[in-house]
């Protein structure tokens, strides 16, 4: 999975205002090297820069190379080692290497747009690169789930997943830390609350607030792998529609507030009206990493971390 930074629906305004862009992608990695593997900067002619691959220590060779590849228009694959020293600077305990594939793209470059589309209909992409011709081309129908380079093939595949999507359920004062911490961790965050007294734009400014009914928001959306789930209010009229919607989709993280007590009569609720334990076991109840947490702002850093657990060790 790869919860990678967009570059390419910002890099897509710049092939359109006919820009001249090369694309660097971090390809392969080894070590403790500061970006994962489809990590990605755009570059144009005059060397500007959307993205990073390096987190700093090598962008500026890579920024020569990506003008150099829009000057000559031919693709190349450059190994970066990142030294002891370099790695110190960019916050890193040890050095590590990179492979890093630079290609020059078309002012009409279809595969772009069309991923672009992908993203913003959070549609999944398995984009494939021959990493000695160039050539890409798109392919759903690959099971790879993580970004993976084959050096015997020399070819690269992209996966490109939508992005963290976070639906919080309960304007409560909680849901105040943890629609901040969630921004900052890049998720995209959705509050529901029925209640429009406490679902306002003054708690809960930059955010998207759906006053309605948990089930009946949800309807609206297409929930997937990337999608998640919390429930903070403790009240079984707004929080248990909200489970029961969930719980038969195949989303992601799904999360309850609440004491082992509090989340022992919530199962019992949902088995009185047909679910399984194995349905339950998908509820992470009591929500949150168990870090002692007792301010607002630290269960809401407990939920976060929780969420970034599961989604990481899902797709190790």
């Amino acid at each position: 999975m790869t919860e990678i930074d967009d570059i390419l629906t910002p890099m897509s305004v710049w092939l359109k205002e006919k820009r001249k862009v090369a694309l660097a992608t971090v390809i392969s990695t080894w070590g403790s090297s500061p970006r994962p593997v489809g990590g990605q900067m755009a570059i144009d002619s005059n060397g500007e820069i959307i993205g990073s691959v390096s987190g700093g220590c090598i962008e500026g060779a890579v920024i020569n190379e990506g003008v150099n590849s829009i000057n000559d228009g031919k693709s190349r694959i450059k190994d970066y080692g990142i030294s002891n020293d370099m790695a110190w600077e960019v916050g890193l305990a040890c050095g590590g290497e990179l492979k890093i594939l630079i290609q020059p793209l078309n002012l009409e470059d279809e595969i772009v747009y069309s991923i672009v589309e992908n993203i913003k209909n959070r549609e999944p992409t398995k984009l494939v690169i021959n990493c000695l011709t160039g050539s890409r081309h798109i392919d759903n129908s690959i099971i790879n789930q993580i970004s993976t380079y084959d050096k015997i093939k020399e070819e690269f595949i992209h996966v490109i997943d939508p992005k963290p999507r976070l639906f919080i359920v309960g304007a409560v004062h909680i849901a105040q830390a943890l629609t901040s911490l969630a921004k900052t961790a890049d998720f995209e965050i959705i509050l529901i609350d029925p209640r429009d007294h406490f679902a306002t734009e003054d708690r809960f400014p930059n955010c998207k607030i759906i006053n309605e009914w948990p089930d009946t928001a949800l309807s609206n959306f297409i929930l997937d792998k990337a999608t998640h789930l919390v429930t903070l209010t403790h009240d079984p009229k707004i929080d248990d529609p909200a489970l029961i919607y969930a719980l038969k989709k195949d989303i992601g993280y799904i999360g309850s507030l609440g004491s082992k007590k509090t989340h022992n009569k919530r199962c019992e609720r949902l088995i009185n009206i047909g679910f399984r334990q194995s349905d339950l076991s998908k509820i992470h109840g009591p929500i949150g990493l168990d870090i002692k947490a007792k301010t607002p702002a630290e269960i809401a850093v407990s939920i976060v971390a929780e969420i970034i657990n599961f989604r990481r060790s899902k797709h190790e």
